[in-house]
């Protein structure tokens, strides 16, 4: 799976989203959905699993009570949907917080492994901030 762009979207009545064309074509079955902090990120199960690994490079310590927490808090916050026929994902499983942050007017986002859902006027505000110099800093190693 290899996702980019950035695609305007509505929610619908019933909070489904219907994935942009381009990520149906890359996703089926059952997509994961977690919160991170500003939006929602979407992941099929295998790359859900590798998210949740890559947070532990040295591999998951279950004696850790750090990591214990951060991957019982990760766990407790995904809910799993089906892409329907329609090609849209029900968002609806998702806390009341969550569709107040969300709103109505969205942005998905592909972000390489997993797209992202985004309020469209939060990332608005994200992307007017990130000036030029910014993207060259995240860009080349200075």
């Amino acid at each position: 799976m290899y996702l980019t762009g950035t695609y305007q979207h509505n929610l619908d009545a019933k909070q489904r989203l219907t994935l942009p064309a381009d990520f149906r074509r890359q996703i089926e079955g059952t997509v994961y959905l977690v919160k991170v902090l500003d939006c929602v990120y979407g992941f099929t199960p295998e790359e859900h699993k590798n998210y949740v690994d890559s947070l532990f490079p040295g591999g998951f310590d279950p004696r850790d009570r750090r990591q214990d927490a951060l991957r019982r808090a990760i766990n407790a916050q995904t809910v799993m949907t089906d892409v329907d026929s329609a090609g849209r994902v029900s968002l609806s499983k998702m806390s009341a917080k969550v569709h107040e942050m969300l709103g109505r007017e969205v942005v998905v986002v592909g972000n390489t492994d997993h797209f992202e859902v985004w309020n469209a006027n939060t990332w608005e505000e994200k992307q007017a901030a990130l000036t030029d110099e910014d993207f060259a800093a995240l860009l080349f190693n200075e």
